[in-house]
């Protein structure tokens, strides 16, 4: 959700700084290619067209989707898709049906990598509490036995995960 946020923001202040001069002179067609290599909504233009309103500027919408569209053909690969997925950031849906399947292929992959490593960390974290709980001071004897069966268990959980994640990685 984080990261979504920040994709947002980061998206709507892009537009935020185009003044005149780069309204006026802009070349849509590449601001198309470069928004849709990044895999930007074409919603994006409406982002771009209320940027350059107050100096009586249209953008060129049709060069700018011609733009988008070839952009798009970079950022829907599978590569994209998987780099998109293991860093746990959401799809926002901008490839086009017939680039869509190798992305979608992709992120699902590194989704699957990226819910294994938080997983696994989420593991690795509580084993740490349970061995800090394991060597507090008059721990009962019961608590300690709990304890240390609840750590072998977070030890195979942990174990499995790690192969699971080594094998995620292989099918890449």
């Amino acid at each position: 959700m984080r990261s979504l946020f920040l994709a947002a923001v980061l998206v709507l202040s892009g537009c935020a700084g185009m003044d005149k001069a780069q309204c006026v002179n802009a070349n849509w067609y590449a601001i198309g290619l470069e928004d849709g290599a990044r895999g930007a909504s074409v919603e994006r233009l409406g982002a771009h067209r209320r940027a350059c309103a107050e100096f009586n500027v249209s953008p060129d919408a049709e060069r700018y989707v011609a733009g988008r569209r070839e952009g798009l053909k970079s950022f829907c690969t599978y590569e994209r898709g998987y780099s998109v997925g293991r860093a746990g950031s959401a799809y926002s849906g901008a490839c086009p049906p017939e680039l869509g399947g190798n992305f979608l292929a992709g992120y699902n992959r590194g989704r699957e990598l990226h819910g294994l490593n938080r997983r696994l960390d989420q593991v690795n974290a509580d084993i740490r509490k349970t061995k800090a709980g394991l060597s507090e001071p008059g721990v009962s004897p019961r608590t300690r036995a709990q304890l240390a069966e609840r750590l072998e268990g977070l030890s195979r959980e942990a174990e499995y995960l790690e192969q699971q994640v080594a094998q995620a990685q292989a099918r890449r």
